[in-house]
This record gives C-alpha cells, structure tokens and sequence, in this order.
C-alpha cells in the first residue's frame, strides 16, 4: 500500500464543493490539490478558503501530481469531464448521476475499464453510519425477510432554496434523477438488485418561479417530470413502493419503511449520513429506537454532511487493492431503474431491468475512522 498521500483535483465550485473540501480533509491519505470552474470566481474563492490551487481544467488533467479527478457539475456535463478526466489516465469520482443517459454511462465505464481505472459515482449516503446500522439490523434478520417497503421523497421544489435552481427541472434533472439516487441506492445497498420497475409520471407545472436570491423572480421553463411514482420488484422478491415529487407541500411520511417477515424498520433520511433507526418487531408493544455505534456520522460543522465520503472510500481501497463500495456498477443500475420509471410511463408498461450489482460490503462496526477496510 503506497503511503504518500493520493493529490485530487475538483472539477465545479458550485453549492456543494466546500462540503467535499471538507470531508476529503478529515483524511491523511488524501490531499486536495486544485480547483477548476467554468467561471474563474468562485474557484478562486474556494481555493483560498482552503489554500488550493484555482486552475484551469486543462492545467488539472495534465497535472501528472493528481491521480483522482472529483466531477462536481451539473449533470448535464458529467459525460463530458468524466471522459476528458479518464482519457487523461485519472481516476474519476463523479456526483450522482453517472450520466443523464444509460449509454452514456456505459460508455464512462468501457473507458474506465480499458485504462485499468476507477469510477466511482455518488450518492455515498449509504456509507454513514446511520445506513449502515441499518444494514447490519437487517442482515442479523431482526426484522425477517424484506416483503415490502415504502420510499417517499416528498418535497415542493428547489426553488424555494437554491441560489440556480434552473437545471433541476432541465435534461437530466427532476425528483427522480436528482434526489431519487439517494432512495434508489439506498434500496440497493439494502436489499440488492431490481428485477422490474412500474411507474407513472407527470409535469404538474411547465413554468417555476425562483424564491431566492439572486434569481429571485425569473421564471424557469420545466422540461422533465416533477412528480414520478412506481413499484420496483426485487430480485430478493421485495416490492417497493416509491414516490419522487418537487410539487409537494408538506407531508408526515418517513423517507423509507421496510417491512420484513418478523418486523417494520424506519431508516434515516437516505438524504443524510445518519439518523433515527426504529425496529418494531412482531409481538411486540412499542417502536425500539436503535443507537447508532457505527462510524461516520458527523462531518465538518457548517458544511452539508460527509459528502465527498465516497471519495475517500474509494482511495482507500484503491490503496488497499480492493472494490470500491460506491461502484460505476452500483451507479449504473441505479440510473437504469431510475430512467426505467419514465420509460414505463411513456408505455404504460412494466420495465425490465438488465443490468445488475451486488450489495457492496458493510463497513465494520468497530474501525477507526479515518479508514474503511
């Protein structure tokens, strides 16, 4: 295992770029080296706020010192700089999705394969110790076998938060492709592969209104489906109920339920690193609220979480020789159920899914943090 620390560079200063400085800092095998944006301000902003370099993206993939490029675009560009970076002989770690199209993300990962590199792609979610507290619950079958659960992502918009809101309702946004991962990974990690999806879709309105500055006011054109909802059929023989929606006001639905043979389980918000986990089991009086004593549960205080986890997940193993957790085949068959839901709308048919992934091993309770073996 090499003991130099591994130099990343990050490409996209947007919302989300400083919680990845932050976490990716928590580790000594890891080392942030450089910054790249399509407009030179706010990459030179966050360089100085964590004394990195601000350079261009040419500069960053010819840099022989960088052996992992983190992709922090929007979606619409995550083909485009994941194939530019992996071309270049770098290790590529992209934000979800792996790309808005199947045959994009194929394609990222004959590349990746050809060159004998890693692609690792978000959500890592499922990495905190909420999830895996979860997991290690359900494999010790405190709750039986999985029958049934219910997943709802149940919001009304992003224009009532983010400063640029448009892209989420452009090619390659919506519910479903932009927070959907979380729940659709999360599933996986937990219950292993989809065999089918059903599902319904719809635009409740072509046009939003920005909420927030510096766009308060303009007027966004909705190209995609903001309210998706289907049933996903695993191979375990699990049936999933699932609802993705930016036109929902309020709600009191918990984000995932599974109901098992012997049990109910509420996990914490696929969205976050941890939470509340609640057994209830069968004779039982009462919910049993579950401790969280597994590792990775707070990040760096002023920024969103661990994001970035996975990254660090994936040097690790890089430098230990093993499969990386959050895998281009995990993120792969998330994307092909996610877009299966649109496509079984548009038919009116039930989807079968071709591609398939294992449930990626379960960090151990007892480590350290700081590594992931």
């Amino acid at each position: 295992m090499s003991t130099a620390p591994m130099k990343v560079g990050i490409v996209g200063a947007g919302n989300i770029s400083a919680t990845y400085v932050a976490t990716l800092n928590m580790f000594d095998f890891i080392r942030v080296k450089s910054i790249c944006d399509l407009y030179e301000e706010p990459a030179k902003k966050l360089a100085a706020q964590f004394g990195i370099e601000a350079v261009t993206l040419d500069a960053m993939l010819s840099d022989p010192e960088i052996g992992l490029i983190i992709n922090l675009t929007t979606p619409v560009s995550h083909y485009a700089i994941s194939k530019k970076a992996l071309l270049a002989g770098k290790h590529v770690y992209s934000e979800k999705p792996l790309g808005i199209s199947l045959a994009e993300a194929e394609e990222l990962m004959s590349i990746a394969r050809a060159g004998d590199l890693r692609l690792g792609c978000a959500p890592d979610t499922f990495l905190g110790g909420g999830h895996q507290l979860t997991r290690r619950l359900y494999d010790e079958g405190r709750i039986g076998k999985a029958v049934s659960a219910t997943a709802m992502l149940l919001l009304p918009g992003h224009e009532h938060w983010h400063p640029n809101p448009a892209f989420f309702y452009g090619r390659g946004g919506g519910p479903m492709l932009d927070v959907g991962p979380y729940y659709v990974t999360n599933l996986i990690a937990l219950l292993g592969p989809v065999r089918e999806v059903f599902g319904t879709a719809k635009v409740t309105r072509i046009e939003r209104t920005v909420k927030t500055d510096p766009r308060r006011g303009e007027t966004i054109k909705v190209l995609v489906p903001t309210h998706l909802t289907g049933i996903m059929e695993f191979h375990s023989g699990a049936t999933i109920t699932i609802a993705t929606s930016f036109d929902i006001i309020k709600h009191k639905h918990n984000q995932i339920e599974i109901y098992g043979s012997e049990g109910s389980m509420v996990t914490p918000d696929p969205n976050n690193f941890t939470g509340k986990v609640e057994i209830f089991r069968e004779g039982g009086e009462t919910w049993e609220d579950i401790p969280v004593d597994h590792p990775y549960t707070e990040g760096v205080p002023g920024h969103l979480g661990l994001r970035g986890l996975g990254a660090a997940e994936m040097i690790d193993s890089l430098r230990a020789g093993r499969q990386h957790r959050v895998s281009s085949e995990l993120a792969f068959h998330a994307l092909e159920v996610m877009t299966a839901f649109e496509r079984s709308a548009q038919s009116r048919k039930v989807i079968a899914i071709h591609s398939s992934c294992g449930r990626p091993d379960p960090i151990p309770r007892a480590i350290n943090e700081g590594r992931f073996a």
